[in-house]
């Protein structure tokens, strides 16, 4: 799960074009291979093994990082990619951060562009990414229906996939996001299954700036050793939420 690639890191959850560069090398040097969104879903849904030394690429919030830096470089590997953005932020911009760095949204002729490449996909990350806490379950509803259906007209294609804004979920929301009729649905941690699919909690690795740190130690490590991992690495964040 990567958020946002550019040339020059600002926050944590920044990964360099220089580290992307050498992450996606070392993935197609080491016998991966990058699954579409269809063979992910097929897997998932008919219960077949996923094929072996395989992963699913994702990008959170549409930033425009995605589109100048990181689509480039996937199609020159030819390895695919979904990206999840959210529809009231497409074609704006953040005012700059502590560091004087600025963080704009891909726009809708980039969305347009990035469905019609057969590499990458469109998810929904809801319309506004508003905490949990901050809205009723009607508006939540709201956001994850309209998202998807905003997402389905734009780019003339279905919209399969969401993900939860900072990765929360409860068991409302899993109910919610099933309504939706999203096929599969993808969290950070692993919070539980909650009585629902698990195919509508899955959890992913987080890429920030640390995993290009000492020649991509925890990267590698990431890979190689998966289901090693804490469950709920993440999980502290969601204390305030209970």
């Amino acid at each position: 799960m990567y958020h946002d690639i550019r040339p020059q890191v600002s926050n944590n959850f920044d990964v360099s074009t220089e580290d992307f560069k050498k992450q996606l090398d070392w993935l197609m040097n080491n016998d991966y291979q990058t699954l579409s969104l269809d063979t992910y879903i097929d897997c998932v849904l008919n219960k077949k093994s996923f094929p072996e030394k395989s992963v699913l690429i994702t990008f959170d919030d549409g930033y425009s990082g995605i589109y100048e830096y990181a689509a480039p470089e996937l199609r020159k590997r030819n390895m695919h990619a979904v990206f999840f953005v959210i529809r009231d932020l497409l074609g704006t911009e953040l005012p700059p951060d502590e560091h004087k760095a600025r963080y704009d949204y891909i726009t809708k002729e980039q969305v347009k562009a990035l469905s019609n490449d057969p590499l990458f996909s469109i998810g929904s990350h809801t319309n506004t990414h508003s905490m949990p806490h901050q809205l009723t379950l009607l508006q939540l509803a709201n956001e994850y229906f309209e998202s998807k259906k905003y997402i389905e007209e734009l780019t003339g294609k279905p919209c399969k996939t969401f993900a939860f804004p900072v990765g929360y979920y409860d068991k409302d929301l899993l109910k919610l996001v099933k309504k939706a009729d999203y096929v599969l649905a993808f969290s950070v941690s692993d919070l539980g299954l909650l009585d629902q699919e698990a195919r509508y909690s899955i959890p992913r690795i987080y890429m920030g700036v640390v995993m290009g740190q000492e020649n991509m130690k925890l990267f590698k490590y990431s890979l190689e050793n998966y289901h090693k991992l804490p469950k709920k690495i993440f999980a502290e964040r969601f204390k305030w939420l209970d």
